[in-house]
Order: structure tokens, then sequence, then C-alpha cells
């Protein structure tokens, strides 16, 4: 059971290392820097983690745990799925195209060839668990009545593909894209005006 301070101290070695890892990418980021920054020790890591990539695990999930927050909190609270969606959205593309993320990603995609259980590890973690989140949020709107869908899985990786797009493969891939929070609202938007455009139940 971990107490108060043990809760802080893992707190504070996720915050650093979610910023270590965003700075200087996967292979690039060291423990030592990782534990320089938070304060404490390398045996504490390596006790609270076990391993660089449990750490890289656990930070990269904290990291996006915002997005998929806003999918209990609709489901408890009844929001209407176009403001949940919406809200969604806008805050996974806030996240995606964080230049720290892109860099990562990208690093990530040069190591998978070299290891690619870490490319396993980051997809299983990350982009898996965000569409089933979502994939069970659909779900549940499909039970509720609320939408409209033969298939909630192949839906919500249909709606992340929609919302990444084209922006997405543009930065990996380098080109210089100037996406700021305006951009990202706008689109979320649409997409979702779009989605629910095919997912809505026709009235009587």
């Amino acid at each position: 059971m971990r107490t108060t301070r043990g809760e802080a101290r893992r707190e504070r070695l996720l915050e650093a290392a979610r910023d270590v890892f965003l700075e200087q990418g996967y292979a690039g980021a060291s423990v030592s820097d990782i534990v320089a920054r938070a304060g404490g020790s390398l045996a504490t890591l390596y006790k609270q983690f076990g391993s660089k990539e449990k750490l890289f695990t656990a930070a990269m999930e904290r990291h996006i745990a915002t997005a998929w927050a806003v999918l209990e909190e609709g489901r408890r609270d009844r929001q209407a799925p176009e403001q949940v969606l919406y809200e969604m959205g806008r805050r996974m593309l806030m996240l995606v195209f964080d230049p720290g993320v892109i860099r990562l990603v990208r690093g990530l995609a040069f190591e998978a060839e070299r290891a690619p259980e870490l490319g396993e590890l980051f997809l299983s973690r990350g982009p898996d668990h965000t569409r089933e989140a979502l994939a069970h949020y659909l779900a549940d709107q499909v039970a509720r009545g609320q939408l409209r869908l033969d298939d909630p899985r192949e839906a919500a990786g249909m709606f992340m593909g929609m919302l990444l797009g084209e922006w997405h493969i543009n930065a990996l891939l380098g080109r210089r894209l100037q996406i700021d929070e305006a951009q990202c609202n706008a689109r979320a938007r649409r997409c979702v005006a779009i989605f629910l455009a095919g997912a809505t139940p026709l009235s009587d």
C-alpha cells in the first residue's frame, strides 16, 4: 500500500519522466536525468516502476489521461454525445500535435525497427487504449439509444482516424504545421458533426 509520501514521490517521477521523454525522446532520455529532475534516487525509481519501459508507459498514460477522463465524465453526467466527442477530440488534438509528442512518436517509430516490443508497448497503452475507451463509450451510447452504430469499435477507429487525418502524417514526416488551439477546436467540431451525421438514430 502506497503512503501519501510515496504517492507524492511517484507523481514527481511521472511528471519528470513525461517532461524528459517529450524533450529528449525515448532513446535519448536517461533514468538518471529523470531522477535528477524529480529528486530521489535510482533505487526509488526502479522500486516504483521496475524499468525505463514501464516508467515510460506510466508517464505517457498519465499524460493522455485528460482525454480519456472526458468519456467517463460524459457518461456519468449524461452529457450529449456531441459535447463529449467534441471535448475529447479537441483534447486529443492538442495532445497529439504537441511538438514534444511528435518528436517522441518519430523516435519510437525508429526504435521499433530495433525493438518492436517498445512500439507494441506504446501502441497498446496509448492509441489502442484510447480507441478502446472510446469504443466502450460509443457502445454505451448505442445501448441508451443515443447513437446508431453497427460496430462501436470500428466507429471509434474511424472517428480517431478522421480527427488526426492528414495533419498527423504531415507532422510526423517533418512538414511544419502551425496548429493552434482554435484550429484544433474547429477541426474537432467538424469531425464530430460528420461522425454524428452517420451515427444519430433516425427520427420516427
